[in-house]
């Protein structure tokens, strides 16, 4: 059954058609916001506040729009409140990537030498220094592979926003290989920002 027609059926109170949706998308958003949190057991946290906040609201759910771009900006934005309630608190605690991302461009060489646990170390700690909205913007865009405009529609900002935010998060991780990881630098790269 398509997603429309189980968001159907859970709004008008079949709670199975609404597990149905959960089973389809608890992973994939896990995922996501997972790296934005930095945190796999946080990350199921906001899951499970998206789910709930999207129960609440499922008849705001416009089906001209795909449930899972709506369902994704809720739980991008649980997960980018929850990052920036934690650095008004000023915590700092960071988890493990899950997945190997893609280094900021011009770098894939340097990648190349690098097994999967050293390139989640790194990015974990290049990702630190982005913004919520840069982070959320750059996992979306790079590392989930969704289209500018779904990732627009997700944060609920402009696509020449997005472009901006990955700009942006581009040029302060390039930054921060530099400093922080020369040696992952090309050496026509190095001393460049």
């Amino acid at each position: 059954m398509d997603d429309r027609k189980v968001v159907r059926a859970a709004r008008d109170g079949d709670e199975d058609a609404f597990a149905d949706l959960v089973r389809r998308y608890s992973g994939g958003l896990h995922r996501s916001v997972a790296r934005i949190v930095l945190d796999e057991e946080e990350a199921w946290d906001v899951v499970q506040m998206a789910f709930v906040k999207a129960w609440q609201r499922l008849d705001k759910y416009d089906s001209r729009w795909s449930f899972s771009t709506w369902l994704y900006r809720i739980g991008t934005n649980v997960a980018i409140d929850l990052v920036r309630s934690r650095a008004s608190r000023q915590k700092a605690h960071r988890a493990e990537t899950e997945h190997r991302l893609r280094l900021v461009g011009g770098v894939d060489e340097a990648s190349a030498r690098l097994d999967h646990a050293e390139v989640d170390g790194v990015l974990r700690d290049l990702v630190r220094f982005l913004t919520p909205q840069q982070r959320a913007a750059f996992i979306l865009r790079e590392v989930d592979d969704l289209e500018t405009a779904e990732v627009a529609k997700i944060l609920g900002c402009s696509a020449a926003t997005v472009r901006n935010h990955i700009f942006q998060a581009r040029k302060i991780m390039r930054r921060e290989i530099q400093e922080r990881f020369p040696e992952f630098v090309p050496e026509d790269q190095r001393g460049r920002k």
